[in-house]
């Protein structure tokens, strides 16, 4: 168990000074999980909070998902839509939701993107495949961010929890570490019904 411990804190030193100079290369591996969907994004912000901390963390990956979503949608929509969509049409299924999509516009979007069972690169593919504009997918994709933002105060958490673990401080301080956890948690819960609340009623 100590030996697992030490590989992992070694792993994480190097990872971190590896970070501080290169930004780069985790913002564009980002990008690609955002467009190919390799791991599950939240997956990737949580490292990004651990490894970069929350605020360079988050702007890192807000930018990356943000990109890496319009890259996924642009490829469907120039790349894929010609040999797809006419099998799709075929389905009165299809026809359904390409008229929904172009009638609620960004309120789809976000309604899709808030889901917590929609694969966020599938999504992307799915929408560029439906008549839905460019501007109203971008806007609806911003409903993302919060969620990210949670993902990557969870890592920054669990760094935070290492750095305590090390110091071998008093129990009231890992339940207060603890405690900002489920609250981050929560929060991510409320703000799913919240905001579905409020893009049905608008």
């Amino acid at each position: 168990m100590l030996a697992a411990r030490l590989i992992v804190h070694e792993w994480s030193a190097h990872l971190q000074i590896f970070m501080a100079g290169n930004w780069w290369a985790f913002a564009l591996g980002q990008t690609l999980v955002a467009a190919c969907g390799i791991l599950p994004a939240s997956i990737i912000a949580a490292m990004a909070g651990a490894l970069l901390g929350f605020g360079p963390g988050l702007a890192i990956s807000a930018v990356s998902t943000m990109l890496g979503g319009w890259i996924a949608f642009a490829l469907s929509r120039t790349a894929l839509r010609r040999w797809i969509t006419p099998i799709l049409q075929r389905h009165a299924s299809f026809s359904r939701l390409d008229h929904a999509m172009t009638c609620e516009g960004w309120r789809m979007v976000t309604l899709l993107r808030i889901s917590p069972v929609m694969p966020f690169a599938l999504t992307s593919y799915g929408l560029g495949l439906t008549r839905i504009s460019q501007r109203d997918f971008l806007a609806g994709t911003l409903a993302s961010l919060p969620s990210l933002a949670g993902y990557v105060a969870l890592g920054a958490l669990g760094k935070e929890g290492l750095r305590l673990e090390d110091a071998g401080l008093d129990v009231w301080r890992w339940v207060m570490l603890l405690a900002g956890a489920g609250v981050v948690l929560y929060c991510l819960y409320r703000l799913r019904k919240i905001m579905t609340r409020l893009v049905a009623a608008v």
